[in-house]
């Protein structure tokens, strides 16, 4: 009987230093008090969900003292998890939504997945890295041996080549007179300051030139000339609408940036058109608002029937819906906003975009709100300043 309770004393003794320990074993962690699930998944490198699985929690309620599995990384250690975890994209998801189910910020998930070009488009059936090891922004082919050539290393594709060297796939290809797109480590490439074309030399300052075709939006045209959509965009100013072009519109795919002069031109073009749409929506201060709202009245508005009849008035068609409407134009930081860019809240906390107001300047922002109809908002205020998901500017 007495060896019995020895036995007894001495396990609970080797339980009890192990709990002191701060991990009773190799992938586990004993709660502290102040602990959250939120704190823990961060020092753990994982994330609150794989956390409450792991553990079998339904709710987010944790003690001091309870030992919790942490996918065999203890709190004392910075080891981080080499295992990448995918999530296939569902209907009604995007990045925002994905990165919040997962613990993670917008720019991290970003991170882990570099293949997104586009925030905003994502599809049904896509599979997002949603924890490992982020990918290394600066690849290989950034770290080019000679201004003429350029040694392949593993890893490499034309793709990443030919856009660390401001160069299109096709031209890469053309120099190098390669008819695929097979290359292999330690295989060097031509890289110089004039490609061919057609069997001419060109500099690579020359402006060349694509015919849209059925099909074609800007987005599959950036990306067939390994081009950035900002770049596109860039190349060609008298583009108001990124989402709106024709068969037979005429696209530069290369060359010089816009001289200074054009560039005065266009800021002053997109300036005017600020303040025609600004102007136009003025016209309604005081409009109650309805959800809903016919986009043919004008006594009454919702959010994005208000916006999009604003726009109107500059010549652009918007979507019916603020989380339509936030896909479309390109993507702008919030401390580079201009008069005319579109802002974009989620009132209700759930990950979904479902407000939408027109910037003004100054911290300003004029929308159809709930409260107060058509009216002016501080869009750093203690209601709109938590609730801010993005912007986006239409008026290019």
């Amino acid at each position: 009987m007495n060896n019995s309770k020895n036995s007894i004393i001495l396990a609970g003794t080797i339980v009890g230093s192990l709990f002191a320990s701060g991990s009773a074993y190799a992938g586990t962690y004993q709660v502290k008090p102040g602990d959250t699930l939120d704190k823990i998944s961060k020092a753990n490198h994982t994330t609150v969900l794989e956390l409450k699985s792991a553990n079998r929690l339904t709710g987010s309620l944790i003690y001091p003292g309870q030992v919790l599995k942490v996918n065999g990384l203890t709190n004392n250690t910075n080891t981080s998890s080499a295992t990448t975890k995918k999530y296939v994209a569902k209907l009604g998801d995007s990045l925002s939504t994905i990165a919040k189910r997962h613990n993670l910020s917008l720019s991290a998930l970003l991170k882990l997945n570099p293949k997104i070009t586009n925030s905003d488009r994502i599809y049904i059936g896509q599979a997002i890295i949603v924890s490992g090891k982020a990918i290394p922004t600066s690849s290989n082919a950034s770290k080019s041996g000679s201004s003429g050539t350029y040694t392949v290393k593993p890893g490499d594709t034309l793709g990443q080549i030919a856009k660390a060297k401001n160069l299109t796939v096709q031209q890469l290809k053309s120099v190098n007179q390669l008819t695929g797109s097979l290359i292999f480590p330690g295989q060097v490439l031509k890289i110089t300051t004039t490609t061919l074309n057609n069997g001419k030399k060109v500099n690579q300052g020359t402006t060349e030139k694509y015919v849209v075709k059925l099909g074609d939006s800007l987005s599959t045209i950036a990306k067939k000339y390994n081009l950035s959509l900002h770049a596109l965009l860039k190349l060609n100013p008298a583009i108001s609408n990124a989402n709106r072009i024709k068969i037979g519109q005429t696209i530069r795919v290369s060359g010089k940036a816009v001289s200074s002069a054009a560039k005065k031109t266009s800021i002053s073009t997109k300036s005017s058109k600020a303040n025609q749409v600004l102007t136009a929506g003025a016209k309604y201060l005081g409009a109650k608002y309805v959800f809903g709202a016919s986009t043919s009245r004008t006594d009454v508005f919702d959010c994005s029937s208000f916006t999009l009849k604003a726009f109107q008035a500059a010549g652009i068609s918007l979507p019916r819906t603020s989380l339509a409407q936030s896909r479309a134009g390109v993507s702008v930081s919030s401390s580079n906003l201009q008069k005319g860019d579109l802002v974009f809240f989620d009132t209700n906390n759930d990950g979904v975009i479902n407000h939408v107001g027109i910037y003004t300047g100054n911290g300003q922002m004029l929308n159809a709100s709930t409260s107060n109809g058509v009216s002016y908002a501080n869009i750093h205020n203690s209601y709109w300043g938590p609730r801010f998901v993005k912007a986006v500017r239409v008026l290019n």
